[in-house]
Parts: C-alpha cells; structure tokens; sequence
C-alpha cells in the first residue's frame, strides 16, 4: 500500500475486530456488519496490504506474520482516535484543573469577578482564573489567539467574529466626599459644576460624555484629572475636594471603603451595557460553556432576557 488517499479507515476496525476473534462471522458482529461486509473488507485488507493478513484453518483464522506485526500498530491508531474523536466532552468541574483566562477592566473585576470567583472556588475548587487588562483594539486578535477566553466589559461596536451576549446594564452615579466638598447628597447641578471632577479615560482624555452634556446647555465643568484606572478613583477622592462619575456598582462597592457619598448624576446620562464576548474557537467547548454560565449568573443577569448577537446589528 503506497496511497493513503485509498484508505478507509473503516478497514482497520475490521482488522482490528479479525485480529479479535479470528472468525469473519463473529468479527462482523463484533462491529455490526454483515457477514458478506466483513468479507469483502478482509478482501480490500489482503489488497491493500499484499498479504493474506488471515489463513482459514480448521479451528480458526490464523493471522500471518504480517498481519501480527501491523495489530499493535492499528491497535493504538484506534485507541488515540477513540480518546481523542470520540471521547465524552462533558465537562466535570468538581475535578476539571483549568484556567479561565478573562480580558477585563479593573471596573469589571470589582463589579462581577467576586461573585465569579466565589462560585468557582464553590463549583470548580481545582479552576483557576487569569485576568487580563485588556485594548479593545486588540480585543478580536486575544480572542482568537486563545489569550484569553473570554472578555468581560463595554463594546460599542463588536466585531462580527465575536458572540456578544448582555450581562447587565450600568448606571453612571456621582461619587465624592461630602466632609471635603461641604456639601450632601443629592447634589444640585450648581453644587455639581462647582466642584473639581477626575474621570476615567484610557488614553488621557480630560473631557467625555458628561462634559459634552453640560456643554450643550451653555455650562462647564473643570475636570482636574484623568486616570486609566477606575478603581484609583474612590481613593483621589477620600479626603479631597472634587467629583467624579462612576459605575453605580463601583461607587456601591467602594464608598463605605472609601468614606464616600454617592449622589445621583444632576445631569442625565444615559449608562451603558456590560456584556461578555467570546469568539467561535470556545463556541462549543464544554469547559468555556459551563464558564460563561457561571458569568451569566453572577452578573445577575436571567439567560432568557440577555441579548446575544453577532457583530454589529
């Protein structure tokens, strides 16, 4: 035999199955064949590999020589196939040793990774999370990659690549601290614009959506600083006079820390979705699937309201 392109792998589970019970009859129905299949396999066998592979005796058919040396061969093609092909894919958390490589900002580490690491130590007490601070512009190529799993966060504008499904929708509130300001929640628009503001902005940015608000209605607020790190913001403000607009779930989780007030926004601003991404190489993995309902269920967010969609809409 010269050309595995004529091969059907189908011939060496005969083989296999002849090997085992040295009789063509008993062999067919070792593997659910016919008789006259198994006779015609045997006789594709003997051409392929130039050798009568099994000799009809009075007891049995006895394998030649060569036929004895090529069975462990075939007999460890088709266990590594069984394992590999055929295995059972459902994943076993209690015993699965993992890691779960998230792309996140540390605004969502805080916000839902708690409760995500709590119901793996629970679930998966062998698992392991790895979480990485994560460019949106590079966000597509990780996934893809296998860099990370899955990412956690704001995407405006997902790639049609990626699977997008809705976690829960964050309101922007305002944070400060009310000794430092003289002044109580809520606050008043005047009181509001009268304060120095830090925001969070990725590349420096010392103005955003709120400025642009406050701008169409002929005011201005000073903003005094921009940090990349959101969870740096509670911290600036403790014991310092300004403002900042944050993440509701951010300013819940860190003012009591932080001896902050938190006060509704003065000014309408619409907040943004938090969703999960993940591209189609985890599509069907048991390990990631299990994974991402783990998620869905810590960002409290029910299954059958979370909106799934590929790229834009």
């Amino acid at each position: 035999m010269t050309d595995l392109r004529l091969f059907d792998l189908n011939l060496l589970v005969a083989f296999d199955a002849l090997m085992a019970e040295r009789n063509v009859t008993r062999a067919a129905r070792r593997v659910s064949l016919g008789q006259p299949a198994m006779s015609h396999a045997l006789s594709r066998l003997r051409e392929l590999f130039g050798d009568p592979l099994f000799i009809r005796t009075a007891e049995a058919m006895r394998p030649t020589t060569r036929a004895l040396e090529l069975a462990p061969s075939i007999g460890r093609v088709l266990a590594e196939i069984r394992e590999s092909v055929l295995k059972d894919r459902a994943f076993a958390p209690e015993q699965a040793e993992i890691t779960f490589r998230v792309g996140a900002s540390d605004h969502i580490e805080l916000a839902i990774l708690p409760a995500v690491l709590a119901a793996l130590r629970s679930a998966a007490p062998k698992a392991r999370i790895a979480v990485t601070s994560v460019d949106r512009d590079r966000l597509g190529a990780m996934l893809e990659s296998g860099a990370i799993d899955l990412a956690i966060g704001y995407f405006p504008d997902p790639s049609s690549a990626l699977t997008t499904e809705l976690l829960f929708h964050e309101d922007l509130v305002c944070l400060f601290d009310a000794e430092a300001c003289g002044v109580s929640a809520p606050l008043t628009l005047e009181a509001y614009l009268d304060l120095p503001h830090i925001v969070m902005s990725l590349r420096g940015e010392l103005n955003g959506v709120v400025d642009r608000l406050i701008e169409r209605a002929g005011r201005k607020r000073f903003v005094l600083m921009a940090t990349p790190h959101f969870l740096a913001i509670p911290f600036l403000l403790h014991g310092f006079r300004a403002a900042a607009a944050v993440p509701r779930r951010l300013a819940e989780n860190c003012r009591d820390v932080a001896g902050l007030s938190m006060s509704p926004l003065p000014v309408a601003v619409d907040g943004f979705d938090v969703s999960m991404q993940w591209h189609a190489r985890t599509e069907t993995d048991p390990a990631q699937i299990w994974f991402r309902e783990l998620v869905r269920a810590s960002g409290r967010s029910e299954p059958r309201t979370s909106r799934r969609r590929k790229g834009k809409r």
